[in-house]
């Protein structure tokens, strides 16, 4: 059988292809992601998949042995990167697409899906962040905003990446005024569906007006990062605690309960050490370019929280 193409499939391809991403090693990032959106939803099986001309591959996966690509005719995926939001399958063996699916008829065979597609800022749908059940199973609200929040993650974590792979991050930022309350307020809107589905509460505070010279890009997909990062360590039932503030110099503050070890782009802005994979050396450059620094600052006194401050120059 043949799967579906999307109208775009020539330019999809080639936008995949020019990510570098297939076929590589494993990455903490993506594996965190596919954690993350099976505890949400409740799936025993969550994949981060890429649709290529033949197959689908996996660039992550949890509660699945074995090959890491199948063929693109009878994955899921193909048919769920032919739309723009997520695409939920309840009981595959009532849904005619699918009820002859050799992943379906096999024993103990798929009964639900649901996928949200990775779509690029150009509308290209690269793949999937998907969760898969042995058993019919259903989402409520919360388990499908949380999952497309989370495959926005994916396709943010994809163009850091590119960043590297490529050396886009060579050469100064844009030199631009930026309202830094703006660029994190907009990324914690973009989280908060993760943290309601995990039921941790995340705040902004702000102090005072602060700007920074900045590429609003750049700068965006880095903060995104670092919140994320402090967002999926702290536990379910957990705080994160952003705040902004303008002086003495422009700072973003954030403070969350548990993983006292630094992260990976931490320790490289730092000076500590290179970061070994790909996306948090991305973070690091970018915060570099940006003449941040990172300073770890005590939390109050009796708290099992970690406490950081982002500082940026003042101007």
């Amino acid at each position: 059988m043949q799967p579906p193409v999307p109208e775009n499939e020539t330019e999809r391809i080639s936008t995949l292809r020019a990510l570098a991403v297939l076929d590589t090693p494993p990455e903490t990032d993506f594996d965190d992601i596919v954690r993350i959106a099976s505890e949400v939803c409740g799936a025993p099986i969550s994949l981060v998949t890429l649709v290529d001309t033949e197959r689908q591959w996996f660039k992550a996966k949890i509660g699945l042995t074995g090959p890491t690509e199948t063929p693109r005719e009878v994955a899921f995926c193909a048919h769920a990167i032919m739309g723009r939001d997520l695409m939920v399958v309840p009981d595959a063996t009532e849904d005619a697409r699918f009820a002859d699916n050799p992943f379906v008829r096999a024993e103990d065979g798929i009964r639900f899906y649901a996928g949200a597609p990775l779509l690029t800022s150009e509308g290209a749908a690269l793949g999937t962040l998907c969760v898969v059940d042995h058993a019919p199973h259903r989402l409520n609200l919360d388990q499908m905003r949380g999952l497309r929040a989370l495959a926005k993650q994916v396709t943010e974590l994809l163009e850091l990446r590119r960043l590297v792979v490529t050396s886009v991050l060579e050469g100064h930022p844009e030199a631009r005024s930026v309202d830094l309350t703006y660029l994190t307020e907009a990324r914690i809107r973009e989280l908060r569906p993760i943290a309601d589905a995990r039921n941790i509460a995340i705040t902004l505070g702000v102090t005072d007006a602060a700007s920074v010279q900045a590429d609003p890009g750049r700068l965006s997909r880095a903060l995104d990062y670092v919140v994320f990062s402090a967002l999926k360590v702290a536990p379910a039932g957990g705080r994160v605690a952003v705040r902004v503030l303008g002086a003495p110099v422009p700072t973003v503050e954030i403070s969350h309960a548990g993983g006292s070890i630094a992260p990976e782009w931490q320790a490289d802005l730092d000076g500590t050490r290179e970061a070994d994979e790909l996306v948090p050396r991305a973070v690091a450059d970018i915060l570099r370019a940006h003449a941040a620094t990172v300073v770890r600052t005590n939390a109050t006194i009796g708290s099992p929280d970690v406490r950081f401050e982002l500082r940026f120059p003042a101007h």
